[in-house]
């Protein structure tokens, strides 16, 4: 198993600290990370996650223990309008105009009520959502209470589980971190939000991180947003590689046998993408876009809902249908193997937020630590790193074309030039986005928090 090369730290520095998440910790590469390097360095960890059918409640791996519990459920006749798709901007509810039996004027007069009926469903709803989510977050701290009996540091892993460590700290005592690892509101469907609730959900994001003892987030971009919109100095803790395993790169990569799995030739290069499935990562580009990759194949390995459910139906009618393949998510600790046996890491991020257009997503760090080259897109986030690291090709993500010339231009270098990437990517992770030295950043914050 490959080390974190974080040690502990000085007597009486280690203490109790519970990472709160919205997930259930199945594939939460950043939180799994930090549980297993802070339990390297001495701390008492618990992972508080979500409840899942088929998961246990309680667990213990790699030196720190994982709970598991429900959230609390809002009453049922309470309005509660859904978010909107990521993809597409519209409401989640299946339902279309329709026109019926009683011809288009009555259709037209039923779809204007449908539209007034969840016009007011979403104003009413989601004031009466902004309030009750206080009074479940609480609800839900209490859950954790009983569990997690205390802790010195409540570190909330993102934005929906922030209040619930405010009121875990009221109630047990200890410090706050909040790991702004995204532009929340910023991000996927809360960009989507009405103007009027985005702002509000900023004001409640605004107070609560001000409220907490120190903010870390995941790139400089997010700092500086997260300084001007918050008002709030946040130390950058990256998501940078575990320590590259020692040894040969092709003894990495036979350790995970996908040309095996899928029955292909050895000689088959790998496009890989590794993530959630999702609108905006690209994936969909990535699709259309190994038609242009002779003698490549399209490996998509990830979690996801009913969107991969529908991308899968999709790309199954595509010219290049025979080379694109859907393999289940790997856990965390997997990932490296994952990634080195790749050929090319490919992360066509699409520019459709803000929260997109500066990420520095976890895959990019994974292709680092194992010597992989990476297609990226060539956003204000990536393109920098890239760009620094002379570890891969920028693409325009929103053009197949420009992906697949990307990726022929990685796969095709002569040996010379792929060494060149090779040894860039290595040099990067054990440079300046090690992920020991992300640790030490954030051990150093909770350092300063209890002087």
């Amino acid at each position: 198993m490959v080390g974190t090369g974080v040690t502990a730290g000085g007597p009486g520095e280690a203490g109790r600290v519970a990472l709160l998440l919205n997930n259930p910790f199945v594939a939460d590469s950043r939180s799994w990370k930090i549980a297993r390097s802070l339990a390297e360095a001495g701390w008492t960890v618990t992972v508080v996650a979500r409840r899942a059918d088929g998961l246990p409640d309680h667990e213990t791996r790699d030196g720190f223990a994982v709970v598991r519990v429900d959230q609390p459920r809002p009453l049922a006749w309470l309005p509660a309008p859904r978010l909107p798709e990521a993809a597409t901007g519209q409401t989640a509810t299946g339902e279309q105009p329709a026109g019926g039996e009683r011809g288009p004027v009555a259709g037209r007069i039923r779809a204007a009520a449908r539209r007034v009926r969840a016009a007011s469903v979403d104003v009413v709803g989601r004031g009466i959502q902004a309030v009750r989510y206080l009074r479940l977050a609480g609800q839900w701290a209490d859950r954790i209470g009983a569990v997690v009996p205390g802790a010195d540091i409540w570190q909330s892993e993102g934005l929906i589980t922030l209040p619930v460590a405010l009121a875990l700290r009221s109630r047990r005592g200890g410090r706050i971190v909040y790991d702004a690892r995204d532009l929340h509101v910023e991000s996927s469907r809360f960009a989507r939000l009405p103007g009027p609730w985005r702002r509000l959900l900023a004001r409640r994001e605004r107070a609560w991180a001000r409220s907490a003892d120190a903010v870390v987030t995941a790139n400089e971009p997010y700092a500086a947003v997260l300084r001007d919109t918050l008002g709030v100095r946040a130390t950058v803790v990256y998501n940078g590689p575990l320590a590259p395993a020692p040894g040969d790169h092709s003894a990495v990569a036979a350790a995970v046998p996908i040309r095996g799995r899928l029955g292909l030739p050895s000689s088959t290069r790998i496009v890989l993408y590794l993530g959630n499935v999702a609108p905006g990562r690209g994936v969909e580009q990535l699709c259309r876009a190994i038609a242009g990759v002779p003698a490549a194949v399209l490996v998509v390995v990830g979690p996801g809902g009913p969107f991969r459910d529908r991308l899968i139906a999709e790309a199954a009618a595509l010219p290049a249908a025979d080379r694109i393949h859907f393999l289940p998510a790997v856990a965390p600790d997997e990932i490296p193997g994952w990634t080195a046996a790749g050929d090319v890491a490919a992360m066509p991020i699409q520019p459709t937020t803000l929260n997109h257009r500066l990420t520095t997503p976890t895959r990019l760090f994974d292709a680092l630590g194992a010597g992989v080259p990476v297609v990226a897109s060539d956003l204000p986030g990536m393109a920098a790193i890239v760009r620094e690291t002379g570890s891969g090709v920028l693409c325009d993500p929103t053009d197949p074309d420009s992906i697949a010339a990307a990726i022929r231009e990685v796969l095709d270098a002569p040996p010379e030039r792929r060494r060149e990437l090779r040894e860039a990517a290595l040099a990067a992770a054990r440079g300046p986005y090690a992920w020991d030295r992300q640790v030490a950043r954030l051990l150093e914050v909770y350092r300063t928090m209890s002087r």
